[in-house]
């Protein structure tokens, strides 16, 4: 997520699907230890009422179970395995458009369950549009979510106006593309996080619109600890010096952490005043702290690598 200010996103829409679009899909689901809520998602996807699509599932070595879950609703011929230690988005994504059929690819992660049975049908009905290259739904937070953590989410989602201002946002975690936009367009392989900001922002610069789908929801969210928070920040930060080498973002110190940290902290207090949150008065100082200094570190980390290349 890249919260800047910037050009406004591509046009976004809730549009029914067309009722001459009946495309071939594929669901292309990745997974990784996710036995709590997986089912769920499996459940609610054998439920879509848009009946044409193949499921196919991309598991990391799963140990909790998981992979047992996953061959209750699928044949092994659909069923692909990876070796989390060496786990590289891109690779596995190229994997996956390699594997399955389909006019249509959709990309869910297993902790993304959507929350109707015309989720599919949503999602996919922009790409009726040819100047359509990706679509992505909204996502929502689960019951158990820590307070700042929902209000992330709905700042991030929502009626989807708060992100079309920011210079770019994607979540490959709920989305459908076309598969001629997948051929032409693969995942890079050289970064480890943001991989879908990285490619729908190719895709973006290449012309091709950007549409967010409000309709097509789907429960996804984490309760990140603060060591974990760092970490997330710190990919994210390593990856954006690769994506916005061009300077599209303002990279000082000042305008990439202190500010950032300020105004995140200021909502959060704004917020947590409206709700009536304790947890978010409590949380937010510590919490911002960590994600906006881990971006700026690994924001230097991606510098230092990029220029040693």
């Amino acid at each position: 997520m890249i919260e800047k200010r910037g050009q406004e996103m591509e046009q976004r829409t809730d549009r029914p699907a067309a009722s001459g679009f009946k495309p071939k899909v594929a669901i292309a689901m990745r997974s990784y230890n996710d036995r709590g809520v997986i089912r769920g998602t499996l459940e609610l996807i054998r439920r879509q009422t848009y009946r044409n699509f193949e499921l196919w599932n991309f598991d990391s070595s799963s140990t909790d179970g998981t992979l047992d879950i996953i061959k209750e609703f699928n044949d092994a011929h659909h069923i692909r395995r990876n070796d989390s230690a060496s786990y590289n988005p891109g690779t596995v994504l190229n994997e996956a458009v390699r594997s399955v059929g389909g006019e249509v690819v959709v990309f869910i992660n297993s902790d993304a369950t959507p929350e109707g049975e015309d989720w599919l049908e949503q999602l996919i009905a922009p790409l009726a549009d040819p100047q359509v290259g990706v679509v992505y739904g909204r996502q929502t937070a689960r019951p158990d979510c820590r307070s700042l953590f929902v209000k992330d989410t709905e700042r991030a989602f929502g009626d989807g106006r708060e992100a079309a201002t920011w210079v770019h946002f994607f979540s490959m975690a709920n989305c459908a593309v076309r598969r001629d936009i997948l051929e032409r367009f693969p995942f890079e392989t050289r970064i480890q996080y943001s991989e879908d900001i990285e490619w729908s922002y190719r895709l973006r610069k290449a012309g091709l619109a950007i549409r967010y789908v409000a309709a097509a929801a789907a429960t996804h969210s984490h309760n990140y600890t603060l060591r974990q928070s760092f970490k997330r920040q710190f990919g994210e930060g390593k990856a954006e010096a690769w994506i916005f080498h061009a300077g599209e973002i303002n990279t000082s110190f000042l305008r990439y952490c202190l500010l950032p940290f300020g105004m995140e902290v200021l909502r959060d207090l704004r917020w947590a005043a409206q709700q009536g949150s304790l947890d978010a008065f409590v949380h937010t100082v510590p919490l911002r702290a960590v994600q906006k200094w881990g971006r700026w570190r690994g924001l230097l980390e991606g510098r230092r690598t990029a220029a040693a290349h």
